[in-house]
């Protein structure tokens, strides 16, 4: 009976170890897939880092790096168009001189990718031939004093209005208009 009680012992034994194991390793696998779901999102969030890493190894500027890489870019409007008046039958004399031009002129410097959009117009007196030659002649010498201050050539561009008569006011019809774009 003693061999029996000692083989029937270790028969419990071994089946005890065996459930034992058999629980050990269910337990080891749930927890090994809740950290393989749970890790990536604690990395993802600055919780953990990943094996290898250390935040504090990180060099201080990184921080404010990011802050500042992170904080959104408010560009300066553009300056509203400018209106420069000549006198009559005058193309090559702005009447108030160029100080007008200064918004703009800092606003294309400051904004590299953008233009000058310059439009001549013209007041109702004086042949349609005349007129045209006249409000193109105006948007040139505007050019040129933007040019003078710094704005290369190839960033302005001369635009014909749909109609170069400036309205019913006759000062308000001789003049350039400048925008940027």
């Amino acid at each position: 009976m003693s061999d029996y009680n000692s083989n029937q012992n270790t028969i419990y034994t071994s089946n005890s170890v065996n459930s034992a194991l058999s629980s050990w390793n269910r337990l080891h696998q749930i927890v090994a897939a809740v950290l393989a779901l749970l890790l990536p999102i604690l990395w993802m969030t600055g919780i953990a880092t990943p094996r290898g890493t250390c935040p504090a190894a990180a060099p201080a500027a990184a921080p404010e790096v990011a802050a500042i890489a992170a904080a959104p870019v408010v560009e300066a409007a553009a300056p509203p168009a400018t209106r420069l008046y000549f006198d009559v039958d005058v193309s090559d004399k702005i009447a108030e001189g160029t100080a007008l031009l200064e918004p703009i002129v800092a606003w294309l410097a400051a904004n590299p990718t953008a233009r000058a959009v310059v439009t001549g117009y013209h007041d109702p007196t004086g042949t349609a031939g005349h007129n045209h030659d006249l409000a193109k002649s105006r948007a040139q010498t505007v050019q040129a004093a933007l040019v003078a201050a710094g704005v290369a050539a190839d960033r302005i561009d001369l635009v014909k209005p749909v109609s170069t008569d400036g309205g019913g006011d006759l000062k308000e019809a001789r003049r350039v208009e400048v925008s940027v774009k």
